[in-house]
């Protein structure tokens, strides 16, 4: 009897690390880690500076703030 619940436990114990093991290992092979210089977005402190040829963003008046609404927060 002992040797039954011996051989379980060392069955359960291989399909646990198995597991324990193998899942991580698929996803990483799945879906491996790029190298960051090969990804398409550039971070925002490695983007040029606005140059003098774009166009500068407009300051707000107070014309625009009288045609904003407030917007309520839920409240009625």
């Amino acid at each position: 009897m002992i040797s039954e619940f011996l051989w379980i436990d060392i069955t359960l114990m291989a399909l646990f690390f198995a597991l324990w093991v193998g899942v991580p290992m698929w996803m990483i092979f799945k879906r491996p880690d790029r190298d960051p210089r090969e990804t398409r977005t550039i971070p925002a402190y490695l983007r040029k500076p606005a140059t003098a040829d774009m166009p500068a963003r407009r300051a707000l008046t107070s014309e625009d703030a009288e045609r904003r609404e407030l917007v309520g927060a839920g409240r009625s």
